[in-house]
């Protein structure tokens, strides 16, 4: 029978960028097909590792709560860009952030720009998105490079 994983190992397959709380600390392992987004399984429950990275900085189980990011990128494990919320939070963050899309002219456009070196900063005031955002765009952008 295989080794099993403790919630602590969920750190093994995350960029911590020597702990600095700052910046996203990316998930280096697969992505769900579905979604995208980083699962890591522990005693046979998979759950997103960011969960699992908030319910060990926290001291909380989720309970059903969700890991909400400040930083609206969803590979991001870093506990100082997470905190609780329910799903009702996660929907009025959703709307106040305008995640809802940026369409794909500007998507292409970003990743350009990317490509170019701007910076996440800069790009972000010249579209009046976040930094987060363009760093979900980057990421996307990696992961379709990928596949």
């Amino acid at each position: 029978m295989g080794q099993t994983n403790k919630p602590v190992d969920v750190f093994k397959r995350v960029n911590m960028h020597d702990g600095d709380k700052d910046v996203c600390w990316e998930w280096k392992g697969k992505l769900n097909k579905k979604d995208g987004r980083p699962y890591f399984r522990v005693d046979g429950l998979a759950k997103a590792a960011y969960v699992y990275s908030l319910e060990l900085f926290s001291g909380e189980p989720s309970d059903g709560r969700h890991a909400l990011h400040s930083c609206d990128n969803e590979v991001c494990c870093n506990p100082h860009h997470l905190r609780w919320g329910s799903h009702d939070d996660n929907m009025a963050d959703m709307k106040e952030r305008d995640r809802a899309g940026v369409n794909k002219v500007v998507r292409a456009a970003i990743r350009k720009l990317l490509t170019e070196g701007k910076s996440h900063r800069e790009i972000a005031k010249l579209y009046g998105l976040s930094k987060g955002t363009i760093g979900n765009i980057q990421a996307e952008a990696r992961k379709e490079d990928n596949d």
